[in-house]
Formats: C-alpha cells, sequence, structure tokens
C-alpha cells in the first residue's frame, strides 16, 4: 500500500464469513486481482466478541494470500462504532482497521491505475422491525433494561444521509462507483429491496450515477446477480456468501465476485484527467 492495481475482484456480502472471505482471496490470487474490495455487509461487529475474532481470522488470510481487503459499510454493518475506534489512515485515506484490512468511508476518493473510484456505503434494512425485536428479546433474556442492547443487531447510521450524498458529488465525474445499495433506476429481475422506504437511499446513489457518469457501478445488498445498463453505466449486481443466498433463484457461488480490469476503464478526456 499505496496500491497501483491492474485488476481488483469486487465481492458482494459475506456477513462476517471469514471462510467467505478466504475463498474471495482464493479467487482473486487465481484471477491475478491485486486487492478484494467488499461491497458491504461484510461483517464489522466488534461490538461483539465474534465480531473481533472474525476481523482477526480476516487479517490471517489477506497475511497468509499477501493480499489487502478493502470494504466499505452495508446496513449490517455497525460503522459508527468503528469511525470511533479507529482514526489513522493510510496514504489513500483509508481507515485502518487491520495491517491489511481497510474501511472506504462513505464519498472516499481515490485512484488506482489512473482510474478513479469513489465509495459510498449504506442502505436501508427492510429486516428492521425483526431486528429491533431481537434487541428486545436479547435484553429481557439477560434481565437487561431494553436500551441497553440497542444498536446491536440493528445500526441508526444504516442509511446514507443527505450530508454524505452532498460530500459525495462534490468533486470531478467517476470512472468506477462502488456501493452496498443499487441506484433507483436499475431493474433486476429480483429485487428484494423494492420498498418505499429503501427508496431514498437508493435516490442517493441514482444522484451519484446521474452527476458522476461512472463508466461502471458494482454493488451487493440484493443477494442477486445482474447486470443492468444506466445510460453510459454499466450495473452489476453481485450474491452473496451461501449461507444467505442459497434461498435466491439460481444462486451460484461466483456470482460472489466480479474481476475488475482496470485497463478496460481509463479513458481520460481532459475534462476527467486528474488534477
Amino acid at each position: 500500500m499505496p496500491l497501483d492495481p491492474a485488476a481488483i475482484l469486487a465481492c458482494g456480502d459475506v456477513h462476517g464469513d471469514a471462510g467467505e472471505v478466504d475463498y474471495c482471496l482464493t479467487v482473486a490470487q487465481a484471477q491475478q486481482a491485486q486487492a478484494a474490495f467488499f461491497l458491504g455487509d461484510f461483517g464489522y461487529w466488534e461490538h461483539e466478541p465474534s465480531g473481533v475474532s472474525y476481523l482477526d481470522e480476516v487479517e490471517k488470510a489477506a497475511t497468509a494470500h499477501d493480499l489487502p481487503v478493502y470494504f466499505l459499510d452495508g446496513n449490517h454493518d455497525k460503522i459508527s462504532l468503528l469511525l470511533d475506534t479507529y482514526d489513522e489512515r493510510d496514504d489513500e485515506g483509508f481507515v485502518i482497521v487491520r495491517p491489511h484490512v481497510r474501511y472506504a468511508p462513505r464519498g472516499h476518493r481515490w485512484t488506482w491505475s489512473d482510474v478513479r473510484f469513489l465509495s459510498f456505503g449504506g442502505a436501508y434494512s427492510t429486516d428492521k422491525e425483526p431486528r429491533l425485536l431481537m434487541e428486545q428479546r436479547r435484553a429481557r433474556y439477560q434481565e437487561l433494561p431494553q436500551h441497553a442492547l440497542a444498536g446491536t443487531l440493528w445500526f441508526p447510521e444504516e442509511e446514507a444521509t443527505d450530508a454524505d450524498l452532498a460530500a459525495a458529488l462534490d468533486g470531478p465525474p467517476v470512472d468506477v462507483l462502488l456501493t452496498h445499495d443499487k441506484p433507483r433506476g436499475s431493474e433486476p429481475a429480483i429485487n428484494r429491496k423494492d420498498e418505499w422506504d429503501a427508496y431514498p437511499n437508493q435516490d442517493r446513489i441514482q444522484r451519484l450515477v446521474d452527476e458522476l457518469t461512472p463508466k461502471l457501478l458494482v454493488h451487493g445488498h440484493l443477494h442477486y446477480r445482474y447486470s443492468d445498463q444506466l445510460g453510459s453505466t454499466r450495473v452489476e449486481g453481485l450474491a452473496c456468501d451461501p449461507r444467505a443466498g442459497w434461498g435466491m433463484p439460481g444462486y451460484s457461488h461466483d456470482d460472489l465476485h466480479l474481476r475488475v480490469d482496470l485497463a478496460d476503464l481509463v479513458s481520460w478526456t481532459p475534462e476527467r484527467a486528474p488534477s
């Protein structure tokens, strides 16, 4: 680090499964990608002992494969805790969570191999109510006040905000937009998140597409592999780990990841040239 990769492996939701991270790193090596980038619902749960152990296992796997792991936040990552816990950033502005594990905040911009990237995590949880109920049940079982376990299974910071959007839009166009949620305009054949409450966050991502005109947008969240075209932007939605994906029609473990060849994305014009 810093990197100058020829290719990266974009990966969908792994939900705190270190074995799935190791699988993705194995694929990245086989496909000659120089980094693995996880698109939210990665498993940042350091408020739980299992979450700390998970990140330690991810670090071991990244060290063994000699590949860096990057992630942005999904609706099931407790990012408020991460930002309160870690403040050191590397030379490219990523938050250092472990020596080989880096977090890409909402609106973070960076350049790899002359390709401009923007990360924009967050989404609405369509399972919010069941998660809140589970928090309440856990509190009763442990004979604690209900507020004592608030924010352990559902995280109030899950969605991007209008301020996040304004900051992300404050800059030139990008080539690659990495998100957790889908843009509002994309039309997968199966959409698990087609609910009114989910639309505001999708609308924010659509604004990024409309105004920053990326060539490629890759996201997770739907647990369903699809491709779409929004104007000049190719949209690729990725699948997830098998435990969360077996119920999805047409699920394939191979659809968890997508190799992104950066050479295919370089076509600077004077207006888009790096400053």
